[in-house]
């Protein structure tokens, strides 16, 4: 977990700064494992079912202009990059690579329901994408480098001729500013302006959070958290909307849908428990469930009485086992087959 600074706690964290304040946290992650390098960043960059894009900062005497271009791309592009004022952005990276899902483990104090994805970027010296403002809560983690940060709770206008592919703001110096080093992290709820620029070549592993419009928490409290646990608290705060809530937050990019096997796989798996047991979730897959109702890649089914605790057993392990197959109601079993949740042989 995060080491928070000086006498704060996850449930002081929760009441005083998420979705309310930044929260500047220096040294607070020891040296990121697992770790992923530039090559190997670059490496996901060229594969054709990856999210990603390359910013370029164009300097002027009269302005700084932003450029993107978006992957994947070609190894000889990347490796005829300049030496200064670009930065490289992949995202969903936890889910190509699911190793790197262990860096959630630095926010056990958020429902992982609310995680959308790891982004990573490398930075060359110079490189950023330009002040701007996200609407989703985001955990910042330095890993090797040096970035300089600025941010701002100030309302900042939004700057039309910075980009014409990104929407930027303004640029502004009357915020907060942190320089960060391997370790250091930054948290920032939704909406504050801010704007990072490489010192020093910089990987940033971003944990973005996901929610829909109608659902925000900023009373989320430490007794809702258990692995893909969507508590009663969550679902009061959804509203009207509470039905729509799993499926939301499980949903899956086009792009990023897991093949599932078809009937006769399904049929031959499901007389195979030894096969069954060990199965593991497939990299893509995002699971939730709430007291009446499992979620998966944005499908939903009742919990048969009896069922919800194999299905917390899922959640927290992603994977399977002989005891949790036999826990598993048969047609569970199958339609998670049949939602592509696991991974096979073939895929």
């Amino acid at each position: 977990m995060l080491k928070l600074p000086g006498k704060l706690t996850a449930e002081t964290f929760l009441t005083d700064y998420w979705q309310k304040a930044p929260l500047f946290m220096p040294r607070a992650i020891d040296p990121m494992r697992p770790a992923i390098t530039r090559n190997e960043l670059a490496w996901l960059a060229t594969l054709d079912d990856v999210e990603s894009r390359i910013v370029f900062t164009e300097r002027s005497k009269e302005r700084t202009r932003y450029r993107a271009e978006t992957g994947p791309f070609e190894p000889a592009f990347l490796e005829a990059l300049p030496r200064h004022d670009w930065s490289l952005l992949v995202h969903d990276v936890e889910k190509h690579l699911p190793a790197m899902r262990r860096l959630f483990e630095q926010v056990p104090f958020i429902p992982d329901w609310r995680i959308d994805d790891l982004m990573i970027s490398f930075a060359a010296p110079g490189g950023g994408v330009g002040p701007h403002r996200d609407n989703y809560d985001v955990f910042l983690c330095q890993g090797v480098g040096i970035r300089e940060w600025q941010f701002s709770v100030s309302e900042i206008g939004e700057d039309v001729l910075a980009s014409a592919e990104l929407a930027l703001l303004h640029e502004f110096h009357d915020g907060e500013h942190h320089v960060t080093r391997r370790g250091d992290v930054l948290y920032l709820p939704p909406g504050v302006a801010h704007w990072g620029t490489a010192k020093r070549a910089c990987l940033t592993y971003s944990i973005g959070m996901r929610a829909p419009s109608f659902y925000t928490d900023p009373d989320l409290q430490p007794r809702e958290i258990r692995p893909g646990y969507i508590s009663s608290e969550a679902l009061t705060r959804a509203g009207k909307d509470a039905s729509s809530l799993g499926k939301a937050v499980t949903e899956l990019k086009d792009w990023l849908q897991p093949l599932a096997p078809g009937d006769e796989e399904i049929a031959a798996l499901m007389e195979a428990p030894a096969a069954l047991g060990k199965l593991r979730l497939h990299g893509m897959t995002r699971i939730a469930y709430d007291d009446a109702t499992l979620y998966v890649n944005g499908a939903a089914r009742s919990i048969a009485s009896g069922a919800l605790e194999p299905v917390a057993g899922l959640c927290a392990r992603r994977k399977a086992s002989d005891g949790l197959v036999a826990a598993l109601e048969t047609d569970c079993l199958r339609w998670l087959l049949a939602q592509g949740a696991f991974e096979l042989a073939d895929d």
